[in-house]
């Protein structure tokens, strides 16, 4: 290979604006078709980064509500003895937020539930199955900028 071509390989595509808006395996497939070798790692938007760079690293930042949050009861155990002091009465699940962005899910869960622990995760990630009466999980699968090499 000359070293024109290894120079061009190098400095392929580094940014991809055009997925934008797109779900998350929408975007995978357009950076992968342009960049084969590409690191994927799909975040939140407002999740630690490190501020290495890595050149077959991309970076997609997400923020739409792609699922109904809800407080999961795991176990049906759970759901025989809980209390209604232990929250049983209370509102679980919030459909109304699907399409907003986190901070406007945030918003909406805390006015029903102002102790909320609210996690952001991305749509796919493994959860852990204990129940927690304060934790309400956000799943996000919308690209909100646009995803970079780094």
């Amino acid at each position: 290979m000359s070293s024109s071509t290894e120079a061009a390989g190098e400095c392929g595509k580094t940014a991809w604006p055009e997925v934008v808006g797109l779900s998350i395996e929408e975007a995978k497939k357009v950076i992968l078709k342009d960049k084969p070798d590409a690191d994927i790692v799909v975040l939140p938007i407002g999740a630690p980064v490190t501020k290495d760079f890595r050149p077959n690293r991309v970076r997609i930042f997400v923020d739409t509500v792609a699922e109904t949050p809800h407080q999961k009861l795991a176990i049906a155990r759970y759901q025989l003895t809980m209390s209604s002091e232990d929250g049983a009465g209370g509102k679980r699940s919030w459909p109304e937020v699907v399409g907003m962005t986190i901070d406007e899910a945030k918003e909406v869960i805390l006015k029903d539930m102002p102790d909320a622990e609210i996690e952001v995760l991305v749509v796919g990630t493994p959860v852990t199955r204990d129940f927690r009466p304060n934790r309400v999980r956000i799943f996000v699968d919308t690209v909100k900028s646009t995803p970079a090499v780094g």
